[in-house]
């Protein structure tokens, strides 16, 4: 039994990613693919285009054959904590031989050099990154400079080592393949090469669209049929959720944020909140620009900086929002805790799949959303993560449903998603 494993946010699902489950299979000769899959908030730090079920219902629909969701206080976080989490989960399966991910150009062996200084992290590379982090230099960009000038004196290209970083999926690659040496695991890495659009493109008429574009269009026109064009299934479905409201925004967030302030400043808090991913400079600024009647946008456009990224601003809020504090064991990337696998759902023909992680696994395989409730009490590491994955969701579907005038579905009580096999055979398993 080949079991790959693949690590994504599929936001949305898209040929493109069902041509990475293929390439997947056939390099490897894979028997399972599992997938990792962000939640209802990615890393972006912002509300999935559409929650984690529908999203799985096309995972499992493009060839995945169980998926399971990556906590959201990591699916939330910088690059390091998320593919450290997606990672750690695979490993403690027990049970997967290959970690896929796409690349735009390179190898596994292109990695080599940059994987060895970063899991290392000698004294030298940690003095250059002190030093450019102290001259005020965003964290990807002094870590860059740190490389290039410790590759530099072992006789390497400083551009080519530019170029090489200055790619997004390089980037959670990097990170995958630290993890992997640090765990020492088993898991062989390899990687697919990214065809059509590159990663933040919006333009159409690519082989593939980008997820980027898919969502650019869905929000400016919704039309049907140019999403059908780059995606395989759920094309009319995702149109007409998001023409019904079906889904949740910075936009509707923005209330509770402002009602976070309000709270901070009543009781006379001007600190960073404890807040994860937010240090007191992005929290000051935030004290110093928020102001009753601004839109978020208006917000993001006062508080940016050349040292705070939007995506780094916008994962701030979101714990604001989702109240994910400075835990301890949040600390260091490396030390983070992955104590259970959450199943999304799965294909019927996966079974046996299932039973083998329930011998192997390190970590809780939860089906049902209330055993984690059982399971986790007190204030546990593992009580935090879990209930902060219901919490999310809960809001999620609570501004979802409201907007689209149906059901609230609370996650405790929700079904993971079963393949069949068959076209229209999905459904809500017990």
């Amino acid at each position: 039994m080949i079991t790959a494993g693949i690590i994504a946010e599929y936001n949305p699902f898209h040929k493109g990613h069902q041509y990475h489950i293929e390439e997947t299979r056939r390099k490897t000769n894979a028997d399972y693919v599992i997938v990792v899959m962000s939640g209802d908030f990615v890393q972006r730090g912002e509300p999935a285009i559409a929650d984690k079920y529908f999203r799985t219902k096309l995972a499992l629909k493009g060839g995945a054959d169980l998926v399971l969701e990556l906590p959201v206080v990591y699916a939330t976080a910088s690059a390091e904590y998320f593919a450290t989490a997606g990672v750690k989960l695979l490993h403690k399966l027990g049970c997967v031989d290959y970690l896929s991910f796409g690349s735009e150009w390179a190898t596994v062996k292109d990695y080599e050099p940059y994987v060895r200084l970063l899991a290392e992290e000698s004294a030298g590379y940690k003095q250059l990154l002190k030093d450019g982090l102290c001259k005020g230099k965003r964290f990807p960009l002094a870590r860059m400079d740190a490389l290039i000038q410790l590759l530099e004196r072992e006789g390497k290209d400083g551009r080519s080592i530019a170029a090489f970083l200055s790619e997004p999926n390089h980037i959670l690659g990097l990170e995958y393949l630290k993890t992997l040496k640090r765990l020492d695991s088993s898991i062989i890495p390899i990687t697919i090469k990214r065809e059509g659009a590159g990663y933040h493109e919006k333009e159409w008429g690519q082989k593939f669209p980008s997820a980027t574009a898919l969502r650019h269009q869905l929000k400016e026109n919704s039309q049907k049929d140019l999403l059908k064009s780059g995606m395989n299934e759920g094309a009319e479905e995702l149109a007409d959720r998001y023409r019904k409201g079906d889904f949740a925004e910075w936009n509707d967030l923005f209330p509770y944020l402002e009602y976070d302030y309000l709270i901070q400043k009543a009781f006379g808090d001007n600190k960073t909140g404890n807040y994860f991913g937010m240090d007191e400079e992005m929290y000051r600024r935030f004290c110093r620009y928020f102001q009753p009647g601004l839109s978020f946008e208006e917000l993001m456009e006062k508080m940016h900086t050349k040292n705070m990224t939007d995506a780094s601003l916008r994962r701030g809020f979101l714990h604001m929002v989702l109240n994910v504090k400075k835990y301890d064991f949040l600390d260091n990337a490396a030390d983070i805790p992955v104590p259970y696998g959450r199943v999304l759902g799965f294909s019927r023909k996966a079974t046996p799949l299932l039973k083998k992680i329930r011998k192997k696994a390190e970590l809780d395989l939860i089906q049902k959303p209330v055993l984690g409730q059982k399971l986790y009490q007190n204030g546990t590491e593992e009580a935090v993560l879990f209930s902060t994955d219901v919490l999310a969701s809960d809001y999620y579907e609570m501004i979802a449903s409201r907007k689209a005038n149906r059901k609230f579905r609370p996650e405790l009580s929700a079904c993971q998603i079963i393949s069949t096999g068959d076209d229209d055979a999905l459904l809500a398993g017990e």
